[in-house]
């Protein structure tokens, strides 16, 4: 099915018959930071490796270093350019990176389970019913992350709604590169203004602003971007702040 017969599946009518002011016709949402726990989930899957090497810490700094490291090797794996690293490969290295002072180094059975918890990463707690109430709205509803294909329909089938897209970076460069939103712009048939991107992270919510999409950021610890220029057009502290833009700038639910 075409995204224009999942748009007219939902009831939505024809562009000619909406007022001019309507835009919105699709929300993509970042996986791994807008939608799910990441640091919450490292830090549980970090435990048992700890615990059978008698190391007796919180594991939550240790998950903090793994994430900013698999973020830093997405960056530079996208900026290097010469090869096609997937995220798989980014959450392995940066975990033997990361966890490369313990005694006995992790093994490889280790390594991939460590990778294994990505698939299995608690949502944050509004996300369900944000879900919910974006699902019910005429809009194509599609996930845009870093995350490799497989590993993000394992992972999005936690959630209770179904999406229409799940578009990954998977064979090519990594957010915020330009290239990854065009390629949402492309799959889902729609120019920058009719998408409203929901970003988790403060890179990507500048890479989406650049490429001209209006974006919300998820900005949970009260950060700021370190290039006003690419500001996104809307922030708050958790996935709600999502709803009331739709209902401004969507279309109503169809009855």
């Amino acid at each position: 099915m075409s995204l224009r017969e999942i748009r007219r599946s939902a009831g939505e009518p024809p562009p000619a018959q909406k007022a001019a002011a309507v835009t919105l016709r699709a929300v993509t949402f970042d996986v791994y930071s807008a939608l799910f726990d990441t640091l919450a989930g490292v830090t549980d899957a970090l435990a048992h490796p700890l615990r059978r090497r008698r190391v007796d810490s919180n594991p939550r700094p240790l998950a903090r270093a793994w994430r900013q490291k698999h973020m830093e090797y997405l960056l530079i794996a996208t900026a290097l350019g010469r090869d096609r690293p997937t995220n798989r490969r980014a959450i392995e290295r940066s975990a033997a990176h990361t966890l490369r002072a313990l005694d006995p180094p992790l093994s490889a059975d280790e390594l991939t389970r460590l990778g294994d918890a990505w698939e299995h990463l608690p949502p944050w707690p509004e996300a369900p019913d944000v879900l919910h109430a974006v699902r019910a709205r005429p809009l194509v509803l599609a996930a845009l992350s870093n995350g490799d294909e497989g590993m993000l329909h394992t992972l999005l089938a936690r959630l209770p709604v179904r999406f229409d897209r799940v578009i990954s970076t998977e064979g090519g460069p990594f957010k915020p590169h330009p290239s990854v939103y065009a390629k949402a712009l492309r799959v889902l048939e729609l120019s920058a203004d009719e998408l409203l991107h929901v970003a988790g992270s403060p890179t990507d919510a500048m890479g989406a602003t650049a490429a001209g999409i209006r974006t919300l950021w998820v900005n949970r610890g009260g950060d700021a971007v370190v290039d006003p220029r690419f500001a996104p057009a809307h922030q708050g502290p958790d996935l709600r702040h999502v709803l009331p833009i739709l209902e401004g700038e969507s279309a109503p639910v169809a009855q």
